[in-house]
């Protein structure tokens, strides 16, 4: 796990167990992760008995700038010390994290925790703005949209496939982090809360990219999954250039000509319903209405020939 956190993070840490007894059950990790995007990194690490840090004597001048946002899910209460301040880790808790200062995370029951490391100079703030924004973290309207955009990252993670999810989510994410950082350091709540509008429709759109091909998918979905009503949706969507049903039919038709492509051996009804859509009737109809071609003829036009 070090040697993960390490080379991801270019900064050296340290894992040690902090059971008396270690057994294999007892202090244990594991963690995985992917890069989203240049600068962006999702992970999810699961344990126990464990203490993951950083001291004042592993730093090193030349360490890349990066920052953490971690979301915590434990049995019990963990420990977290961070420039010179310390205080639990609780179930359901976000901690932002500056990678170049000595910090500590201790939990020494099973644990999870998803987190997100990103390069500083992409949040557009200082080193003081994110250590202000640690200690009043809580008090940003983006807390809760943030730790609910952590665990969607930690449950969708296996659908981001493909580059264009991967970089999607990465912007996103960073514009949400960027938001968080700069609402919770600051002492004005008026700018705030318009960027928690802003970024609760980031989230949408992240949303949607994500999950426009299930088919059934409705306002209703939508609006539950983001704890708002069908009324603030439609209010909130009101500023975008597509309506939500035309929002969504664009994504699916996207995914429908990635698809062609991609996967020359479907048949153009798999493809429909692997695209969110019922029927290859309708599928066809809309496909052609959109870009003049049927799937057939747009695939044939496409689909890189074999070399001779």
């Amino acid at each position: 796990m070090s040697d993960f956190l390490t080379s991801t993070s270019g900064s050296p840490h340290r894992v040690r167990t902090l059971a008396e007894r270690p057994t294999s059950t007892s202090s244990r990790a594991r963690v995985s992760g992917m890069e989203l995007d240049r600068g962006v990194l999702f992970a999810e690490t699961i344990g126990g008995g464990l203490a993951i840090e950083r001291t004042s004597a592993d730093r090193r001048g030349a360490d890349p700038e990066r920052v953490y946002f971690l979301l915590f899910d434990g049995d019990r209460p963990g420990h977290y010390e961070h420039d010179g301040v310390s205080r639990p880790l609780r179930r359901g808790g976000l901690y932002v994290t500056d990678v170049n200062t000595a910090f500590a995370f201790h939990a020494s029951a099973a644990y999870r925790a998803g987190f997100v490391q990103v390069d500083r100079s992409l949040l557009e703030s200082s080193v003081e703005t994110v250590r202000r924004a640690d200690h009043r973290l809580a008090s940003s309207p983006l807390y809760g949209v943030v730790r609910d955009h952590l665990a969607s990252l930690s449950s969708n993670a296996p659908l981001l496939t493909g580059p264009v999810a991967r970089e999607s989510t990465a912007e996103a994410t960073v514009a949400l982090l960027k938001g968080l950082v700069a609402s919770a350091a600051r002492d004005d709540d008026g700018p705030s809360r318009t960027a928690a509008h802003d970024h609760l429709l980031d989230r949408i759109r992240l949303f949607l990219r994500m999950h426009a091909v299930d088919q059934g998918l409705s306002p209703d979905d939508i609006a539950a999954a983001h704890a708002i009503s069908v009324r603030k949706l439609f209010q909130l969507w009101q500023s975008q250039p597509l309506s939500l049903s035309e929002s969504i039919m664009q994504l699916r038709l996207e995914a429908a000509q990635q698809r062609l492509i991609a996967r020359p051996d479907l048949t153009i009804a798999a493809v429909a319903r692997a695209s969110g859509f019922v029927d290859a009737s309708h599928f066809s109809r809309r496909f052609r209405s959109a870009l003049g071609r049927t799937p057939t003829e747009w695939r044939a036009e496409h689909h890189p020939h074999p070399r001779v």
